[in-house]
């Protein structure tokens, strides 16, 4: 048996959605999972830990723009299992 932890699994497909409408589209959100990922997942309906919707340290939160046109790679990214890295990071660093 292996020691190593099993990534955890992606979001539901409807939490992805919602949470790339309300990134794309809400300041006050965006503020929101900047600060607080787990609250603002927890504000439109996931219950579960997602500590690989966290930025990690120097990241930036993808623009508006970056999320639209990215949109449907984030989906996909979002709702298979998740690795460490945060797909909403702004890919400008």
């Amino acid at each position: 048996m292996s020691d190593e932890k099993a990534p955890p699994p992606g979001l539901h497909p409807r939490v992805a959605k919602l949470l790339l409408d309300k990134l794309e589209s809400d300041d006050a959100f965006r503020d929101a999972f900047v600060n607080s990922p787990g609250e603002a997942l927890r504000s439109i309906g996931h219950a579960d830990a997602a500590p690989c919707m966290a930025l990690k340290a120097g990241q930036t939160l993808a623009s508006p723009a970056q999320i639209k046109a990215q949109r449907s790679k984030l989906e996909e990214v979002m709702t298979g299992i998740q690795g460490m890295d945060c797909a909403l990071a702004s890919q400008e660093n």
